[in-house]
């Protein structure tokens, strides 16, 4: 898992830095990034423990909100959106307004994504526990589909954090399983 993880995450790399931008191989690209991250983060995500899962998942989605607002402008996550070049290939797009693209989420959420489902080890081994955790972060990918749809019609829409609803999902998913096995 860490190995396919490492090769996406190259290839991230080399696409990024060497490869000529094109806008035909944004979709593509971004399958391959989302799963080599979701392979990173699954093997992350089984190398912690609940408490530590949850804390990076509080301050990632804390982020990820501050670098939507004009007083995270100055953050990572903020000047990379910026620079159209390197945002484009950090993306996974599925909603397209007027024959243009509008990214979904980044390979970053995806990461958290995987290590918020694979974390979950550390309360209940068991497959259901997953499927749960997972079932409840795609509900929060929906509220935020919905949430994305319906502020892309903005002429100065310039994206939506990816994190928030499906962290609270994952919150819900742990503290249901917490509460439920205890």
């Amino acid at each position: 898992m860490l190995a396919v993880g490492v090769s996406g995450a190259v290839y991230i790399l080399f696409n990024l830095f060497f490869v000529k931008y094109k806008r035909e191989r944004l979709f593509i690209n971004g399958i391959i990034g989302a799963l080599s991250v979701m392979f990173l983060g699954s093997w992350f995500g089984q190398q912690l423990d609940v408490e530590s899962t949850i804390t990076i998942g509080a301050a990632v989605t804390a982020m990820d909100i501050i670098s939507f607002t004009g007083i995270g402008k100055r953050t990572v996550n903020a000047k990379a959106m910026a620079n159209k070049s390197v945002a484009a290939r950090l993306f996974v797009y599925g909603i397209e307004k007027n024959d243009v693209l509008i990214p979904t989420c980044g390979f970053g959420d995806y990461l958290y994504y995987a290590i918020w489902i694979s974390g979950i080890h550390a309360v209940s081994d068991s497959m259901q526990t997953y499927i749960f955790t997972a079932f409840m972060i795609l509900m929060g990918i929906i509220i935020q589909s919905v949430v994305v749809k319906k502020l892309s019609v903005r002429d100065n829409f310039k994206g939506f954090p990816g994190t928030v609803f499906p962290f609270l999902g994952t919150v819900l998913a742990y503290l249901t399983v917490y509460y439920l096995l205890k």
